[in-house]
């Protein structure tokens, strides 16, 4: 059975199954603090009943870290993390937790006018996922995933889809449209473009 709980800071002490997988990005503890301090309300874990020998106790299956951010029309909801333990997935928790967010944030308080979020190019479940929940790719950020080691880019015509990443987006209601591109995979922009 499945809950979703407020994230609570006791609860980075037991995401070792979560983020100890490859696919999911780590970050210095005082992110996720920062996070639970400013947007308390957009961090919030999936929580499973697992049967022992003894009794049964609860576990972390995966969390969400979103934050708002923009001013006007480019008022929106960002999705830094949502991530699931590796035993739990292909039973539709990551669209429970975007759909969980989606409901906080298309409502007041916060009535942000889209979700956005980025995902390397090459990551097709997740590019499947986002899309079957509405999402569309809204332009391509060249070199988004670069690491340290690798030169910037210079040139919006030369993509690597390890290293480039979709800026995807999902429009509430009330942005009429304006956040949405049907040409976005087209669109091209540098790191330093992504600015709200």
């Amino acid at each position: 059975m499945t809950t979703i709980q407020p994230f609570e800071a006791t609860d980075l002490l037991q995401l070792n199954n979560v983020n100890l997988d490859i696919l999911t990005e780590n970050f210095p503890l005082e992110f996720y603090m920062e996070y639970l301090i400013l947007w308390p309300e957009l961090f919030f874990a999936s929580h499973e009943v697992t049967k022992t020998k003894a009794n049964g106790h609860t576990e972390i299956s995966g969390y969400m870290m979103a934050k708002t951010e923009g001013k006007g029309a480019d008022w929106h909801s960002h999705i830094t993390a949502v991530t699931i333990a590796p035993e739990f997935r292909r039973i539709s928790l990551a669209s429970g937790l975007c759909n969980t967010l989606e409901t906080i944030t298309d409502n007041k308080p916060h009535n942000v006018n889209f979700i956005d979020l980025f995902v390397k190019c090459n990551n097709t479940l997740a590019l499947k996922l986002y899309e079957k929940l509405g999402y569309s790719v809204f332009r391509r950020v060249v070199g988004y995933y670069n690491s340290s080691q690798d030169k910037y880019p210079s040139n919006l015509n030369k993509v690597h889809d390890d290293k480039d990443a979709f800026d995807m987006r999902k429009g509430m209601e009330r942005s009429c449209g304006r956040s949405i591109r049907s040409d976005g995979r087209k669109n091209r922009c540098f790191p330093h473009d992504v600015r709200f």
